[in-house]
């Protein structure tokens, strides 16, 4: 019988990267996302199939994972690349973004655990959700980002207590400032991305393929003794005091 890995958030920089990865290590996957046209050309480049899904509407990952299923026998690991940046103070928050920051990060990863644990009650399997550098360190302007990158944590760790007598492995990565589409405004300006290298102990950001990289190896069999761990893929931001470089 085979079995599928299910990636969601397939058409970000991270997630597009992910499926390269692993249609290209000859592995069936399944990718996810809302932008039907960028899934178009995943799937001509890739050719992997695809499902639309929607952040907005946790049951449309449930849709997808139960789909995968169907078509490929089993599911064996989950990866959910969806997120959302949002630098704000809170007083100029509204709760409409702060709404929409919760949805899309922390919603969405608590909708991928509800059915990864449904789809892979028996076999087991990986689950890996996405937190943030800046729930681990304090970082100016960012508390709904950070508050909803926080409690994926505290999701990831809970949920790997919950599901290990199943063999159900559950991990996050979270990382520090990605050269991605989605941040691109912050590495686009010159001014921006020198004070975010110099934030940075190894004095540069990071690229999507780094923190796909990371993710594929959790996803992996042979890590099937890991499990509640959330690993920094961050150049250092939240553990390391940089030397200040630009």
């Amino acid at each position: 019988m085979d079995s599928c890995k299910v990636i969601l958030g397939a058409t970000g920089s991270v997630g597009s990267s992910l499926v390269r990865r692993l249609s290209t290590a000859n592995q069936h996957v399944l990718a996810a996302g809302r932008d039907e046209s960028k899934l178009a050309r995943l799937k001509d480049e890739t050719g992997c199939p695809t499902f639309p899904v929607d952040a907005h509407n946790p049951e449309t990952i449930e849709a997808a994972v139960q789909h995968a299923a169907e078509q490929f026998g089993s599911v064996d690991g989950i990866a959910n690349c969806m997120g959302t940046i949002l630098l704000k103070p809170a007083h100029l928050t509204s709760f409409e973004e702060w709404q929409e920051t919760v949805q899309v990060n922390l919603t969405s990863a608590f909708a991928t655990v509800r059915a990864g644990a449904n789809v892979m009650k028996r076999d087991g399997g990986s689950i890996v959700l996405v937190s943030s550098a800046a729930a681990r360190i304090g970082l100016a302007n960012h508390e709904a980002i950070a508050a909803a990158k926080a409690g994926i944590i505290g999701l990831t760790l809970s949920a790997a207590a919950t599901y290990a007598k199943r063999n159900l492995r559950v991990n996050a990565v979270a990382p520090g400032l990605v050269k991605s589409e989605m941040t691109r405004s912050l590495w686009e300006s010159e001014a921006t991305a020198k004070q975010s290298r110099a934030m940075h102990a190894l004095g540069r950001l990071g690229e999507p393929d780094e923190v796909a990289s990371m993710i594929a190896w959790l996803l992996n069999p042979e890590t099937q003794w890991v499990t509640g761990q959330v690993i920094g893929v961050d150049g250092g931001l939240a553990s390391v005091v940089s030397r200040g470089k630009g």
